[in-house]
C-alpha cells in the first residue's frame, strides 16, 4: 500500500464531527471581534474604547466576581474604586454623555482618561483584552451591530 492509501484508510477510520452551531458562532465571534471589529479590517477591541461614542462599559453586573478574579490575577488586593466607577464620579467625566448620566449602568469599567479613544484599563496597546479569560460578563455578553449582523447571516446559512 502507498502513503496515500494508508493516509485515506486512516482518514476513513477516524470520524470527523463537524462543529456545533455554537462552535460556529463563537469561532465567528472571536475572528469578528480580533481582526475586524466593528467591520473594520485589521481592528481590534473598539467596544473595549469609549472614542466619541455615547457608551460605557457598565453595569458591571458580577463586580464583586471580577473585582476577587482580578485581584488573584495581579497578586494583589483592588478596591473596588481602583476598577470601577460608581455613579458618583462617572457622570462627571462625561456630563454630556446620556449614558453616563444613567445610574442603572453602574457599576462602570474603568477607562484610561487619554483624551482621545478612552480605552478599558484592562486593553492592551496593541488592543487585546488581557483579562479575556476572567472579564466582566457584560464584555461577554457585548454585540456590537455588525457582529449580530454577522451572526444572522451565519445561522440563515446553518
Amino acid at each position: 500500500m502507498n502513503v496515500f492509501g494508508f493516509l485515506k484508510d486512516k482518514l476513513k477510520a477516524k470520524s470527523v464531527e463537524a462543529p456545533s452551531k455554537d462552535e460556529m458562532v463563537n469561532n465567528l465571534i472571536h475572528y469578528t471581534c480580533s481582526r475586524v471589529c466593528y467591520g473594520v479590517k485589521d481592528q481590534a477591541g473598539i467596544c473595549c474604547t469609549i472614542g466619541e461614542r455615547d457608551w460605557i462599559i457598565g453595569p458591571i453586573t458580577d463586580a464583586d466576581r471580577f473585582l476577587r478574579d482580578i485581584s488573584k490575577r495581579l497578586g494583589r488586593e483592588f478596591t473596588f474604586d481602583e476598577i470601577f466607577y460608581s455613579y458618583e464620579e462617572g457622570r462627571k467625566i462625561f456630563p454630556e454623555r446620556e449614558t453616563w448620566q444613567n445610574p442603572n449602568n453602574y457599576p462602570a469599567l474603568r477607562v484610561v482618561l487619554d483624551g482621545k479613544v478612552y480605552p478599558c484599563q484592562f486593553l492592551s496597546e496593541d488592543r487585546k483584552c488581557t483579562i479575556q479569560d476572567i472579564k466582566p460578563k457584560i464584555c461577554s455578553d457585548y454585540l456590537c451591530d455588525y457582529l449580530r449582523e454577522s451572526i444572522t447571516k451565519l445561522e440563515e446559512r446553518l
